[in-house]
C-alpha cells in the first residue's frame, strides 16, 4: 500500500545536528586526504597542514550549522507560502515518487536566498578569513597560492559577479533539480527507489535508517545523467572529449561513493546524536 505524503515541515534541531555530524565526518576524511597530499607534494607541507587542517574541520562544522539550520528554517517558512514537496511512500518505506516542479521550485528558492545571505555575510567576513589564510600561506612560503586567493577575493568582491551568481543559482538549480526529480521517478519505477526505515514520534515521522546501497545507486544514476548533460554543454563550449568522459565517469562513481557514505554516516550517527524528524501529512489536492 502506498501513501501520498506532503513534507510540511522539518524539525530544525534534529536536521541541523545530523547534517552537521555528517559534514564533520566528511571534513575529517577530506582533512586526512589533504594532509597526505600536502606532505607528499608541497615543500614544508606538514607545516601548512598544521595550520589548514583545523581550519577545514572547524570551518565545515560552523558553516554546516548555519547552512543546514538556514535550509530547514527557509523550508518551514516557504512551506506556508508555496506548494510543498510531496512524495509517495509505501508501507515498506520505499519513496516511489516525488513531486517534480514543487521540489525544483522550493530548492531553487532556498538556494537563491542562501546565496544572497552568503554574499551579505561575505562582504564582512570573507575578507577577514581570506586575509588570515593568505598571511598564513605567506608565512609558510606559499606565495603563489596566497596570490591566487588574493585574486579570488578581488573577483568575488565585484557586484557584477555576485548578481550573475545569484541569477544563475536559481536558474541552474531549478533546471537540474527538475531533471533530477524526473530521473528519480523513472528509476524508482524499476524497483530502485530509496528505502527509508521510518517510525512515528508524536506528530513527526522519524528516519531511523537509510538503505545505503539503494541511495547510492539512485544518486549514482542521477549524478551520472546530470554529468552527461553538463558535459555535453561543456563540449559544445569547447571542452575536449577526454574531459567529458572523465566528468561522466566521475559523476557516476563520485555520486555512488558520496551518497553511500552519507547513508552509512547517517546510520552510524542516528543512534548517537539523534535522527531526523519530519512533519509528513496526508497530501491534500
Amino acid at each position: 500500500m502506498s501513501n501520498v505524503k506532503e513534507l510540511k515541515s522539518i524539525e530544525l534541531a534534529s536536521f541541523t545536528t545530523m547534517v552537521t555530524g555528517i559534514s564533520v565526518l566528511f571534513s575529517i576524511i577530506g582533512a586526512i586526504i589533504l594532509t597526505i597530499f600536502l606532505v607528499t607534494t608541497v615543500p614544508n607541507g606538514a607545516g601548512v597542514a598544521i595550520y589548514l587542517i583545523p581550519t577545514v574541520i572547524v570551518g565545515a562544522f560552523m558553516y554546516t550549522i548555519y547552512n543546514s539550520f538556514c535550509e530547514g528554517m527557509l523550508y518551514n517558512f516557504l512551506s506556508k507560502k508555496l506548494k510543498t514537496i510531496a512524495m509517495i511512500i509505501t508501507d515498506k518505506g520505499e519513496v516511489v515518487k516525488i513531486s517534480t516542479t514543487e521540489t525544483a521550485t522550493m530548492t531553487a528558492i532556498i538556494l537563491t536566498i542562501q546565496a544572497i545571505l552568503l554574499y551579505l555575510v561575505s562582504v564582512f567576513v570573507l575578507p577577514l578569513l581570506l586575509t588570515s589564510v593568505i598571511q598564513t600561506l605567506m608565512y609558510t612560503g606559499q606565495t603563489v597560492v596566497a596570490y591566487s586567493l588574493y585574486q579570488l577575493l578581488a573577483i568575488l568582491s565585484q557586484p557584477t559577479t555576485i548578481l550573475i551568481l545569484i541569477f544563475s543559482t536559481f536558474i541552474v538549480t531549478f533546471v537540474f533539480v527538475l531533471i533530477a526529480a524526473y530521473i528519480y521517478n523513472i528509476v524508482a519505477k524499476s524497483g530502485r527507489a530509496i528505502i527509508l526505515n521510518l517510525s512515528n514520534e508524536n506528530n513527526f515521522t522519524v528516519i531511523d535508517s537509510v538503505d545505503p546501497l539503494k541511495l547510492a545507486i539512485m544518486f549514482a544514476i542521477i549524478c551520472g545523467v546530470l554529468s552527461i548533460i553538463s558535459g555535453v554543454i561543456s563540449l559544445i563550449s569547447g571542452t575536449n572529449a577526454v574531459s567529458l568522459i572523465g566528468n561522466i565517469i566521475g559523476g557516476f562513481v563520485g555520486g555512488f561513493i558520496e551518497f553511500y557514505l552519507i547513508a552509512a554516516f547517517y546510520n552510524f550517527l542516528a543512534p548517537k546524536i539523534g535522527k531526523i524528524k519530519l512533519e509528513l501529512i496526508d497530501f491534500k489536492i
